[in-house]
Parts: structure tokens; C-alpha cells; sequence
């Protein structure tokens, strides 16, 4: 469909059409001011020669807008007027820039202003589901947000048009993959697997509007609880002022002398950021069952165990490694060092005093021994998160599988494995064969 009125500025009669906003089947939308009244507004106009079935749908459809204007977040829908032989609906400009004009500047939005449009999407969707009212999906030129993240919506109802919550969520999720930030920061992996879900559904079945909705509210909180008491800076002589760290990693540092030099400041320096730099991103699945969450890897699934590994569970370990034949022992330590030959963690004798806790005192190698005898691997470092923010019993460290090169640029540019801590904070590590008196794990298997 061609642009009904081309030429602009045009008046139409006590408003001033500005610009085109977007295309809508028989109307197209124009961004306009009120003569009169200092006041911007949004006219929907419907086509010149339109005909009298159309005419009365439109204003039928302008009937059902006024009404919208009680939905959350919508603009406010003033009238319907007839002038210069072409009908239009009056309703206020939102406040803010649409989602289209930031897209096509390049501006990308933060993770919690994502969080905010799908809350907000979700909270002007739910009623029109739960009572049944036609709703067109929203186009990027239709969404509003503002600087402090109020999101404002164009009058969606359209009468006549199927109530698909699919089409609906998709077309959000479209209008939202070009505003993505390509960095990494805090949330991103939670907010683009919240995009999937609107994309393509969970595990192929459709969410409904208020879990969508409490999902984003709930990445929200976590944002806001992961946000440091005081602002950031990236002086790396800020990261070292945090004494509480520092005290820490001079006690693990003493205790374990081999672990120097560069390793030592991408602990101190990583510990004390968290995730400020997107490191290890987590994503909340469901609970899958009593002993273990679903948690996605990728574009797969894996079930992340709730428990640690614990001394009696390693000790059934232990008997089933010391009964191999020579050939058994070979494959299960194909690619793995020398060192890892011997799997019996630190102070093992006190720990089996204590069966029923987590085992501690082992290396990286020890416990991917481990989970490749039960037939999995070590988790990432963002599922032990997410499993952790979950309630999941926690160590004190945790090996994962995630490896970060150059984690710190310009203090440490080597690689790093992630441990994480009870606080579900990174600390990364330099050396698989590190072992520390409080270094547990949990195993991540394949979900069927």
C-alpha cells in the first residue's frame, strides 16, 4: 500500500500531519500536532475512497480504541473525526522514542529496558487474552520507551482480527532483536533467552502473557540485587580497594602458594566485578525434579543436579575407578594430565567421617573424572548460578566447564576457569590442577 497522504507537512482539519509513522492495511498512522492546542498526537487515517463496509468497521475499530485506552501502558485515544473526506482516529503521542526510530539510529536498549517493554507488553496483553479482545501485534514504530524505562504503547485493538498470542509474542520478539546490545553486560543471556521464548515458545509450548510478564520482572530483581552498593569504576585501583576481597584471596593465596602471579589479580580483580562484564550470564529454567533444574546449554538442555556431589557419592566413585581394567582407565583420562591419575581429593580420610556432605578438596580433573563416569559433565558456570539464585545447596567454590580468555584486558590476558562461589559470584582460576579445602562440584547430564 502506497502512503496515503505523500506530501508533508498536510493539514487535515485542526491537525497538522508531520510524518509517517507506519503502514497499516487500509490506514497508516502520521505523527501530527493540534492546532490550537499545544499538543502532539498520533492520526490513524483511513484510506480516500474507501468503502462504506470499511468505513463502518473502521469506526467500529475506533469504538474499541477509546476503550483501549484503560489496557496499561496505552496511549490515550481521543476521537474520531471525519475531515477532507477521510476518517481518522485521534490518540496521544507517547512519550519517549519507538522502538522503530532507536532501531534505525543504531541505539540499542540495556538489558533492563528490554525487561521493561516484554513486563510491559505483557501487562497490555493478558487482559485482551483473558477477556477474549482482538489485538493486533505491536510494530516497532508502535512501541514507546522512555529514558527511565516507562514504556508506552499505540492502541493495539483491532476489531475483526484474530486473538493470537503466538503471532503476538513473535512479533515483539522481532521488534526487539535489533535493539540487542552487542555488548556483553549484566542479564543478557536471561534477556535473549527470554527473546527465544517469545520467539519460538518453551520446548515448543507456548507461555502464556503473565509467565512471560513475571519472567522480565523477575530478571529485573536479579539485575537490581546483582548491582553493586556503590557505582563501578574500571580503575583497576578501585577493584583492589575492596578489603573484604582482598582478604579473601590472600587466604586462599597463602594457603596454596603455587597459585602466583597472574592468576592471583584476575581472582582479585574478577572477584570483585561479579558479572559486571556478562561473564558467566545465567539461565533460570524450571525445577525438572527433586534432585535436579533443567537448565539450556545452548540450543539443548541438561539437568544441572540440585545436591553437590557428596563424600559418600565420590566414595562409590573411588571404588568404581580403583576396579577398572588398565584399558578402562586409559579412555577415561583420555586428554587429561598425569596428575589427574590420582583422584583421591585433599584430606580425604576427614571427610569420610562426614559421608552425607559435599566433597571438597578436589581439582578440575578430579571432578570431570567424576562426572564422566556418571555419565555427564561439569556444569557452566551459568547454570551453577542459576541453580544457586534457585536455592540449590552451594559449596563454598564450584568447578564449572566455562573457560573466559583475557578476562581482565591489560591485567591478565591468559585463560581462566570458572569456579563459583556461594554468592554465586566468578572466580576464575588459572589452573585446572588448583585445589582448595572448600572446592566442590555438581554434574550437569543429558536431558532425554
Amino acid at each position: 500500500m502506497t502512503d496515503i497522504v505523500p506530501e508533508l507537512p498536510r493539514p487535515l482539519g485542526d491537525y497538522t500531519l508531520i510524518r509517517l509513522l507506519e503502514l497499516r492495511g487500509n490506514t497508516a498512522l502520521y505523527e501530527a500536532t493540534q492546532s490550537h492546542v499545544d499538543r502532539a498526537v498520533v492520526l490513524e487515517v483511513l484510506r480516500p475512497g474507501a468503502g462504506h463496509t470499511e468505513e463502518v468497521a473502521f469506526l467500529a475499530q475506533a469504538r474499541l480504541r477509546v476503550a483501549s485506552s484503560e489496557l496499561p501502558h496505552v496511549a490515550h485515544v481521543y476521537e474520531s473525526l471525519r475531515a477532507e473526506g477521510m476518517w481518522f482516529l485521534t490518540q496521544g503521542l507517547p512519550q519517549g522514542s519507538s522502538l522503530a526510530a532507536l532501531a534505525a539510529a543504531g541505539q540499542p536498549l540495556s538489558v533492563p529496558h528490554i525487561c521493561r517493554v516484554i513486563a510491559a507488553a505483557a501487562e497490555m496483553y493478558t487482559p485482551c487474552y483473558q477477556a477474549e479482545l482482538s489485538a493486533m501485534p505491536l510494530a516497532p514504530s508502535s512501541m514507546f520507551i522512555e529514558p527511565d524505562g516507562e514504556v508506552h504503547f499505540l492502541s493495539p485493538l483491532i476489531e475483526g482480527t484474530e486473538n493470537d498470542p503466538a503471532s503476538q509474542m513473535s512479533a515483539l520478539a522481532q521488534a526487539l532483536w535489533p535493539l540487542v546490545p552487542q555488548e556483553k553486560e549484566p542479564g543478557l543471556g536471561r534477556a535473549v533467552t527470554l527473546l527465544q521464548w517469545l520467539t519460538d515458545g518453551y520446548e515448543g509450548k507456548l507461555l502464556d502473557w503473565s509467565t512471560l510478564g513475571d519472567t522480565a520482572q523477575s530478571i529485573l530483581e536479579q539485575l537490581r540485587s546483582e548491582a553493586p552498593a556503590e557505582p563501578t569504576q574500571n580503575s583497576i585501583s578501585n577493584i583492589l580497594s575492596d578489603k573484604r576481597q582482598l582478604r579473601k584471596i590472600r587466604k586462599a593465596t597463602a594457603r596454596w602458594g603455587a597459585y602466583i602471579g597472574g592468576a592471583a589479580a584476575v581472582i582479585i580483580g574478577m572477584s570483585c566485578l561479579g558479572t559486571l562484564y556478562g561473564m558467566a550470564d545465567p539461565v533460570k529454567m524450571p525445577a525438572e525434579n527433586e534432585t535436579s533444574f533443567l537448565c539450556r546449554d545452548g540450543n539443548s538442555y541438561e539437568q544441572v543436579s540440585r545436591q553437590p556431589v557428596s563424600v559418600s557419592d565420590y566414595q562409590k566413585f573411588l571404588q568404581e575407578f580403583n576396579a577398572m581394567s588398565e584399558s578402562e582407565r586409559e579412555k577415561l583420562l583420555a586428554n587429561a594430565p598425569l596428575q589427574a591419575g590420582n583422584p583421591t581429593p585433599g584430606n580425604w580420610e576427614t571427610q569420610l567421617e562426614e559421608p552425607e556432605k559435599p566433597v571438597t578438596g578436589v581439582s578440575y580433573w578430579q571432578a570431570e573424572l567424576y562426572a564422566r563416569v556418571a555419565g555427564g559433565q561439569l556444569p557452566t558456570a551459568g547454570q551453577v548460578q542459576a541453580v544457586l539464585s534457585a536455592g540449590a545447596t552451594p559449596c563454598e567454590l564450584e568447578w564449572t566447564r566455562t573457560v573466559e580468555t583475557s578476562p581482565l584486558p591489560g591485567v591478565y590476558n591468559g585463560s581462566a576457569v570458572l569456579l563459583i562461589d556461594a554468592q554465586a559470584h566468578p572466580f576464575p582460576i588459572e589452573s585446572r590442577n588448583w585445589q582448595s579445602a572448600g572446592c566442590g562440584f555438581r554434574i550437569a547430564l543429558p536431558y532425554k
